[in-house]
This record gives structure tokens, sequence and C-alpha cells, in this order.
């Protein structure tokens, strides 16, 4: 009476795989500790944390947050007040810290997501290695990506219980830390009712927040420079190599001017809130839910203009969850195939494009397997659809 959907599946419950798969979190928390602490012995510096230290003490000191080049620190002041306890702590102590922090929000929000949508242990065990694979140079340089990628996890599983207020706090603590989870707020705040009068409270306090902190006038300052800086960002971001859409295009041969970029981000920002309105009314929550996080994250890959390739992190838990219902419910050899290939593809993007395009133009290969599987999900929520309309005809005939 219709096709099987994810939430069917026949569960596979075992302590044992569950202690294997976070003893794989943990493993990685101490490698990845381990590296910086001897990185800080050896006097090399490969983590972005000195960028986010620098504007805790900068703002503690009233100094300027930015360098107006567009690069360096590019994000809000408000990621600046949220990053300081981890800068009050001396190196490299603190960047351990930092790593482990998002690593821990991470692995939770990856775990959480895998028992909405399935209790089977094997799928937390499998979206544990596509996710620690694809992420682990990201939590290697300390990126901020991480924690907003669990915080939204996190989000999306309170969503299907219906605790606003934690979902609204979840999102609002990503966005402080990153502006690009506001992509995923504007698709829950139209989609979900309750939600939208909370997101903008939240939203709202977060905006004000450096001004309850800091003197007004100051504040308003770095909040002019974070904008100004941003646009400079984003010129950069339309102009050169970046892992979007766009910069695999421009590799391709096809470099597409400004406006026609602009035009393409506003067509698939409708289409991607049409997918997961849809997606939202027609199928069960938990899977209505997956696709808005699935949608909306694909979204950001390939639309934000500053895409890099250790970003794709934030699509790792979507890879990994349809590798996962692949190899275990629909049993289906093609797609465990092709889903273990992405997740490859994206952990090696830069080694594997260079081998084909020299740098700077080794970008595509993440773009690339986020558009397919991009439209697999499109695919497969068309079909889920289908399936829905028929049961109901079904049900009501």
């Amino acid at each position: 009476m219709g096709e099987t959907v994810v939430r069917q599946t026949v569960e596979y419950k075992s302590p044992a795989v569950r202690r294997v798969a976070w003893a794989a979190w943990i493993g990685m928390a101490i490698v990845i500790g381990l590296i910086l602490y001897f990185d800080d012995l050896n006097g090399r510096e490969r983590s972005v944390v000195p960028n986010y230290r620098a504007a805790v003490v900068n703002w503690i000191a009233g100094n300027p947050l930015y360098n107006m080049g567009g690069s360096g620190f590019v994000y809000a002041p408000q990621c600046a007040l949220v990053f300081v306890p981890w800068a009050m702590l001396p190196k490299p102590y603190g960047e351990i810290v930092w790593s482990w922090t998002i690593l821990a929000v991470l692995a939770v929000g990856v775990f959480r997501l895998t028992r909405m949508v399935s209790h089977d242990d094997r799928w937390f065990l499998i979206s544990t290695v596509v996710t620690a694979a694809i992420s682990a140079g990201c939590a290697r340089n300390g990126q901020a990506t991480l924690i907003i990628t669990g915080l939204m996890l996190l989000a999306t599983v309170e969503l299907k219980a219906e605790h606003w207020w934690r979902a609204t706090v979840l999102l609002a603590l990503a966005f402080a830390f990153k502006p690009v989870s506001f992509v995923m707020i504007l698709l829950v705040a139209v989609i979900y009712r309750p939600m939208m009068w909370r997101l903008a409270v939240a939203t709202v306090f977060v905006g004000i927040a450096p001004f309850l902190v800091a003197r007004p006038e100051y504040a308003l300052t770095q909040c002019v420079a974070f904008y100004e800086n941003s646009h400079i960002a984003f010129k950069d971001g339309e102009t050169g190599y970046w892992a979007h859409i766009y910069g695999m295009l421009k590799v391709f041969g096809l470099d597409l001017p400004s406006p026609i970029q602009q035009t393409g981000r506003v067509v698939f920002a409708v289409g991607t809130l049409a997918a997961c309105w849809l997606a939202a009314r027609k199928l069960p929550q938990d899977r209505g839910l997956f696709f808005l996080f699935a949608f909306s994250n694909c979204y950001l890959m390939l639309f934000n203009s500053r895409t890099e390739g250790s970003t794709y992190a934030m699509v790792a838990p979507i890879y990994g969850i349809l590798l996962a219902e692949s190899l275990l419910l629909r049993r289906n050899i093609a797609l465990t195939i092709g889903f273990t290939l992405a997740a490859l593809a994206t952990t090696l993007n830069f080694d594997l494009a260079k081998l084909i395009t020299p740098p700077p133009r080794e970008i595509w290969m993440g773009p690339f397997v986020c558009v397919v599987v991009s439209v697999y999900l499109a695919w497969r929520l068309a079909k889920e659809m289908r399936t829905a309309d028929n049961e109901m005809t079904i049900q009501t005939s």
C-alpha cells in the first residue's frame, strides 16, 4: 500500500554498536586535541580560532573587529560575544576545549537526528562515520560551522517534539555563532506558525545583544563595519574560486555575472521554501523535518558566496542518513554505492579534484556532489509525496 518510509524500518538495537559510535567521536576528539597541542609546541598555527580570540580581545578593548578586507574575522559581533568563555582560556587549551565543544554538540546532534528517523543503532554508527570523516578538517581548524550544525540538528529534533522555545533558543544561538543559520531560521519561521513570533523575538534579542554589553556608539560602529566587511567578502565570493555552485560553474567555463547569480539565489530560495513546505504538509513530521534540514543546508552550501570545502561538514549528517537508509532500509546496492562515493568524494574533495583541475580550480567536487544529492532529495520528496497522496486516497475511498 505504498512505499515504506524511513520511520518504518526494523529497529536493530545494540548497545555495543552505539558504544562503538560514541567511541569514534571520543577518539576523534582526543586525536584533534593532541594535534592542536603539538602544533602549539612546534609553533604551527592552522586554526581559525585565533581570529575568534582576537575578536574577543578587540571587543573587550574597544578596538575594531574587522580588517575591512573581507578576511580574518568575518562574522557578526555576536560571535565575539558567545566565544568569550573559550577565549578566556590560555593557549592551546582554549583551542582544545573549543574543538571538544564543537565536536560534542555535533555528535549529540547526529545521535538525536538519527534517533528521530530510526532507533536502529546502526544508523547512528553509519552517520557517525560519514559525518566524522567529512568534518575532520573543519574540526581540526576549529570552525564554528560544526557547532551551528549541531545546534540546527538539535533544533530539528525539538521541532519534532513541538518544544518550540527549546528550538528557538538553539536556532538563536546558532545565529549568534554564524549568520548563515538564518536560512533554516527563515524556513522554520514560515513553515511552523508557533515559531514565527518566537524566532522574531529571539533574533531581535541576538541583534541588540552587542548594544547591551558595550557602549552603543562602539557597538553601532562594529555592526556597520560588519555589514561593509561582509559586502567585500561577498563580492570576493562571487568573483573568486569558492566551493559553491557558481564557483563550480566557473571551473567548468561558465562565469555567470552577479545579477544572474543573485537571480539564481532568489529562484532556488523560493524552490527550497516550496519543497520544505510541501514536505511538512504531506509527509510524517519526522520525515518533513529531515527534508527541511537537508534542503536548507544543501541550499546554503550551493548558494552562500563564501562556501569552503570544509563547510560541507554541514551536509555530512544528511549524507550519513541517506547512506544508512539506502543500506539498511531500502537495501539498494546502487544507492548504497552512490552515497558511499558521495561521502568519500566530499571528504577528499580538494585532493581528488586537483588531480583534474589544479589550484585554485580544485573547488568543484563538493558542490558537484551536493547538486547530485539535492536532485536525489527532490526526486525522493516527489516520490514520497505521491505515495502519501495515494495512501490518503485509499483510506478515504
